[in-house]
């Protein structure tokens, strides 16, 4: 059954039960599906869209962006959730590509925008329409990656899709009935937007939360809406970690479940995370938004594992292709897989072969079946025709207490005699206190690794800079390295 028939299905059998909690207000399901019926209705009697139209939802931690994203898969159309915040320029070239019958927005809209309206324009709407059958190989979204790379992809999820990753993802976190989640990632993205689908989808509650949130806020939030879970990208739990630590400890009583994902997590912050929240489960996954959520790893049950990205979601099956000694690129199979990217059909024939998806990432598996995340195949570095992944540098410094974050990017070398040469940026722990000299460094990473991988360049920076997602944008780094 479609996700968006899921929640709808509550209305019915659970109407006074709350669905959305916002800024004070509660929306039940039964007014959630009430709405949801009457906005598909306006929708095509006010604006004319009809199933299979592309719909551009700038989206915004609200109920409104909510309700017309539920309404137009009622409809049968496809929506194409954006970025708010993103420049306007972005926007209009995205626009451009994806020519959606009409835009809704909160606010003001991209100049490149045709058919534009406010999401108010749809409030006055009542009546409703019958449960629409949309077929399963339907498009229900098209999401534009946020990933490590400077090129924006728009991939393109069926309802089947959407549908399969709520499955498998509430199968291993495990949001039931009477779970109260709060949410505070974006929701244009497939991470926040996965959560705003498994939550509603199994009738909890689901608690938005304005703008970006520091750890004490949303601390006060876990705490005012007795939240059972709730989800974090790695620099989220850093942050929360660095200065809220303790006070995390506040809910560990009563938070069932914590998803994380997005980008990768050092260990020592895992084993952090475990002693703060010892009887909550905390699941993190590893995949794209092309392969949502494909494999997972628990942390409590699996404390011999924390450097692994976890096993297959129920469902999927993924292997290690066009590698040696059991490494190679990871590639995966699944009804969550999706369809393609938007009218670029070589670039799907590229990455999707035979029901598998290459995702260009680099890894490896052992005889248990656990998999482990190496480094993309855009990050690796070729110092001289050796290849240097990234993350063996960096888990090098990660333990030197004076740094909390660092990325490496290859960079030209200046000499023209090695191809590319290692640089790293890295992000101190405490900004106020003196930070070891490059030197010290350098020779820390000598008595580990082997010469040519040791950088060349370091750098100081507050911060490292990262997608809506968290991921770090290392082609960021290699611009001003």
């Amino acid at each position: 059954m479609p996700v968006y028939r899921r929640v709808l299905a509550h209305a019915a059998t659970d109407p006074a039960r709350p669905a959305i909690v916002h800024d004070g207000a509660v929306l039940t399901f039964g007014d959630l599906g009430a709405t949801v019926r009457a906005r598909a209705r306006a929708l095509a009697e006010r604006f004319g869209l009809r199933p299979g139209d592309r719909v551009a939802l700038l989206a915004d931690p609200h109920p409104e962006f909510l309700l017309t994203y539920l309404a137009v898969h009622a409809l049968g159309a496809a929506c194409v959730p954006l970025d708010a915040r993103a420049p306007a320029a972005r926007l209009d070239g995205i626009l451009r590509h994806v020519s959606p019958a009409a835009t809704f927005s909160s606010g003001g809209i991209a100049a490149g925008a045709a058919r534009q309206a406010r999401y108010s324009d749809l409030a006055s709407a009542t009546g409703g329409t019958a449960d629409t059958e949309v077929p399963a190989e339907a498009v229900a979204d098209i999401l534009l990656t946020t990933g490590t790379t400077a090129e924006a992809k728009a991939v393109v999820l069926s309802h089947r899709a959407l549908a399969s990753a709520v499955e498998h993802i509430n199968a291993v976190v495990g949001t039931r009935p009477g779970d109260v989640e709060v949410l505070a990632l974006p929701l244009h993205h497939s991470f926040g937007l996965g959560r705003v689908r498994c939550v509603l989808a199994c009738g909890a509650t689901l608690v938005l939360t304005p703008g970006r949130m520091d750890g004490a806020r949303l601390i006060e939030a876990l705490v005012a809406h007795r939240a059972t879970g709730f989800a974090s990208v790695p620099a989220g739990i850093s942050i929360l970690l660095a200065g809220n630590g303790r006070q995390l400890g506040r809910v560990a009583g009563q938070l069932r479940y914590l998803e994380l994902g997005s980008s990768s997590m050092p260990v020592e912050q895992k084993r952090a995370l475990m002693r703060l929240l010892p009887e909550t489960r905390i699941a993190m996954h590893y995949g794209l938004t092309e392969a949502s959520r494909s494999a997972f790893l628990r942390f409590h049950e699996n404390p011999d594992r924390l450097e692994s990205i976890g096993r297959p979601s129920p469902g999927v099956q993924m292997r290690i292709a066009g590698g040696e000694a059991g490494a190679g690129e990871i590639e995966i199979r699944g009804d969550h897989l999706m369809s393609g990217y938007w009218q670029a059909p070589e670039r799907t024939a590229r990455v999707l072969d035979g029901g598998w998806l290459r995702t260009g990432d680099l890894g490896r598996t052992d005889a248990d079946g656990w998999f482990y995340l190496e480094a993309r195949k855009d990050d690796v570095i070729n110092v001289g025709g050796r290849k240097v992944l990234p993350g063996e540098i960096e888990e090098v410094l990660l333990g030197h207490p004076a740094i909390r974050e660092c990325a490496c990017v290859g960079v030209p070398d200046p000499q023209g005699l090695a191809g590319e040469i290692v640089s790293v940026w890295m992000v101190p722990r405490r900004p106020d206190r003196a930070r070891p000299a490059f030197s010290e460094l350098a020779k820390l990473l000598r008595t580990r690794l082997e010469p040519y991988k040791v950088p060349r360049r370091f750098h100081w920076t507050d911060a490292l800079p990262r997608s809506a997602s968290g991921k770090v944008l290392r082609h960021r780094l290699r611009e001003d390295a």
